[in-house]
């Protein structure tokens, strides 16, 4: 694989990639809701979305000739011990929590409720990674995102609304398990993005490959076909070609600005829903929106400022 080009300030087509990147993930919980909504099992629509999303990426890196992690040694079988947890935590695990909460809440909820996940990343770094401590303005943003988080589940739950309630607090589950996954990933070695990402998918598939054949028992489901072409979305599209735009724009331009996308993915969540499922936002969504989107932007801010300042005195110096 190629030395990545140094970062470079964006321009227009890094803007459509970005824009391109937070459209198709945040199709995602419009898809799942669509398979949900005709009939496909969580556990399917997980197991299936991995399974195609690791044939879609592994196959790029074979044309790329990058090749797989090695099992010799102690270090190797480490290695995918871990691969095989980051693809149950950060992948199989997810994406079924979600898809089982998008059976009885709405997919621009869980849309919003994932663009917690960097705030719940910025609280367990700062347990278990030694240089990423909890600072006041991020322990700020952290709160703000759990008054959003509150803001939109308490409310639902003072109405009465325990069905809904409970899916959210199933989203909320895939957001912790993300969470915990983005913390581990951070200790991976450096490896080609694409076939990284590839053996992770293929690891959580094989995980849930017999939890998914006891359980649903595939050959005996009824096959809508809104749901299959649901589900390859997601795998193809979303998963596949979603995890491909973002190290291509990781290597057009930086981490920073492809992560943009956390604010932007919970929009499109919005759009999708509101024009093609119909789905109605309450005011205690949107208050919420905000809140996360200020808990996710406030450190980027402050940091960004400590920058500048820091650049104008040495400039001085």
């Amino acid at each position: 694989m190629n030395a990545p080009t140094q970062a470079r300030h964006p321009g227009l087509a890094d803007y459509g990639l970005l824009f391109g990147l937070s459209l198709l993930w945040g199709s995602s919980f419009f898809a799942i809701k669509v398979a949900v909504e005709h009939g496909m099992p969580p556990m399917t629509l997980a197991s299936l979305r991995v399974g195609i999303g690791a044939v879609v990426l592994l196959s790029i890196a074979r044309l790329l000739d990058q090749r797989p992690p090695s099992f010799q040694g102690g270090q190797g079988k480490k290695l995918w011990l871990r691969i095989l947890i980051l693809g149950v935590i950060g992948n199989s695990l997810p994406f079924f929590l979600i898809a089982a909460g998008e059976q009885t809440t709405t997919s621009q909820l869980a849309g919003i409720l994932m663009a917690t996940i960097p705030i719940l990343v910025v609280i367990l770094a700062h347990f278990f990674v030694p240089d990423e401590r909890l600072t006041l303005v991020r322990f700020a943003g952290v709160a703000l995102g759990f008054a959003g988080m509150i803001v939109l589940v308490g409310v639902d739950a003072l109405k009465g609304l325990g069905e809904q309630v409970m899916g959210q607090l199933l989203i909320i589950g895939g957001c912790i398990s993300y969470s915990l996954y983005g913390v581990n990933a951070k200790r991976l070695p450096k490896l080609p993005p694409q076939m990284l990402i590839g053996v992770i998918l293929a690891a959580g598939f094989v995980a849930m490959l017999p939890v998914w054949l006891v359980i649903d028992r595939p050959w005996t489901l009824h096959w809508d076909i809104w749901a299959v072409l649901a589900v390859l979305w997601l795998g193809i599209a979303s998963t596949g070609g979603g995890n491909l735009l973002y190290y291509v724009l990781m290597r057009r331009v930086a981490v920073g600005f492809a992560s943009l996308n956390n604010y932007i993915v919970p929009l499109m969540a919005l759009g999708w829903g509101y024009f093609l499922l119909g789905e109605q936002p309450h005011l205690n969504a949107l208050v919420a929106l905000v809140l996360i989107l200020i808990g996710l932007a406030l450190p980027r801010l402050w940091d960004a400022r400590c920058r500048r300042v820091a650049m104008a005195t040495t400039n001085r110096g």
